[in-house]
């Protein structure tokens, strides 16, 4: 048998605050908050620093929200395409420790230290040097969690944040969890907590002790027994090494509803183009592409179109977007959000069709060198989605 494995948990402290606060030092030490317009109350929260946090700022929550919170919060609307490089970045840091590496998002990721531990000194050292050198490399705070699966350092990396580092010996993961209360476990929502609790179940102790005869008349066999094994600590170590992102997306708060679908469309177009830089960064190509629309009345709705090719073109795809936008325009109301996703994603293969490969050549040539120059000058210094219009005659892309 081999070693027993070791997963290591690793959370970017408040993430998107907290790159802002290294490119912005004078931000040290106040309420930061990052997502939306600035100058409006549109918008979610994306991050909060923890100066933020104190006063009840939280991701996800509506800006006008966060504001009541903390009206003295510095609010940016942050740079999503900078935070994809710290990311990389760190992602690179945590391969030299180890091979095997799942990103869980842009801020968090699992590592299986086990084939590491004699090369560097345990655990611990491990722990230590990775956030050493994420601190000394990019100037950002981290919280590192080591346990025997990826459940307990998730959980236990939630629990001693920020900046914190904690190792839950072999063995000892039950009596880690035990006097948590159940809501920090994960996969238990506020129903189950709410259900458990009324059988006078409060921790992950009390849960482990209950007997099946007392949960299964309530949850059946399956989740009485999912929910103990989660209780005593039990979780997968097997990790995820498809680094492929499941999508590419870009979205937009109006500061005002809209009705001009004019502005609209030239809107969605510029998302489109966001979303396609990012996908030949990635050196990706997507398949399907779709449309999403808040209406004024909060209403969402999502329109989509699968190409019948991949592609990392931008005309291709702000083709598509234009197919969905009279879908879209079918709802006769006011706009408060667009945005544009890139999904079915896969390694771009270069692999064109024979009928319009010309044609696709030549695409890829003025995007490497519209690619070239706003890798020199910033993105916004070349702008093609009112120019990239296809033909009247023509439905959109992949038809």
């Amino acid at each position: 048998m081999g070693d027993p494995r070791r997963i290591l948990h690793i959370d970017m402290d408040a993430f998107f605050a907290s790159v802002e606060v290294m490119r912005n030092p004078s931000l040290r030490g106040k309420p930061v908050v990052v997502g939306g317009d600035p100058e409006g109350t549109r918008g979610v929260v994306s991050s909060a620093s923890y100066e933020a946090r104190h006063f009840g700022v939280r991701s996800a929550m509506p800006i006008v929200q966060a504001r009541k919170l903390c009206p003295q919060a510095i609010f940016i609307r942050g740079s999503h395409g900078l935070y994809g490089e710290v990311s990389r970045h760190i992602h690179e840091i945590l391969e030299r420790v180890a091979p095997l590496v799942q990103m869980a998002s842009i801020d968090e990721a699992y590592i299986d230290i086990t084939g590491s531990l004699k090369l560097f000194g345990g655990d611990e050292a491990i722990a230590r040097k990775i956030k050493n050198d994420i601190r000394t490399e990019t100037g950002l705070p981290c919280t590192v969690a080591v346990a025997a699966n990826k459940l307990v350092s998730k959980v236990a990396a939630n629990e001693v944040k920020p900046d914190g580092l904690l190792i839950i010996p072999l063995g000892g993961e039950q009596a880690y969890l035990a006097p948590l209360p159940l809501g920090k476990l994960p996969g238990m929502g506020p129903k189950t907590c709410q259900t458990l609790e009324a059988m006078g179940i409060l921790t992950a102790g009390q849960l482990v002790t209950a007997s099946m005869a007392l949960l299964e008349p309530v949850f059946g066999h399956r989740m009485a027994t999912v929910l103990r094994h989660t209780a005593q600590g039990f979780g997968s170590d097997e990790l995820t090494l498809d680094h492929t992102p499941k999508s590419i997306s870009r979205e937009t708060t109006f500061p005002r509803d809209l009705t001009d679908w004019n502005e609209i469309e030239t809107i969605a177009g510029q998302l489109a183009e966001h979303c396609a830089h990012t996908l030949r960064e990635e050196s990706l190509e997507t398949r399907r592409v779709t449309l999403k629309v808040r209406y004024g009345d909060f209403e969402t709705r999502t329109f989509a179109h699968t190409l019948a090719e991949p592609t990392t073109i931008d005309a291709h795809i702000i083709a598509a977007v234009r197919e969905l936008i009279p879908k879209a325009k079918e709802r006769r109301t006011r706009v408060r959000l667009i945005g544009v996703n890139l999904s079915s994603l896969s390694w771009n293969q270069h692999q064109m069709s024979l009928f319009t490969r010309e044609k696709d050549e030549k695409w890829e040539r003025v995007m490497k060198q519209v690619d070239t120059m706003r890798g020199k000058h910033g993105f916004d210094a070349l702008r093609l989605a009112r120019g990239a219009k296809p033909d009247k005659n023509k439905r959109g892309s992949g038809k």
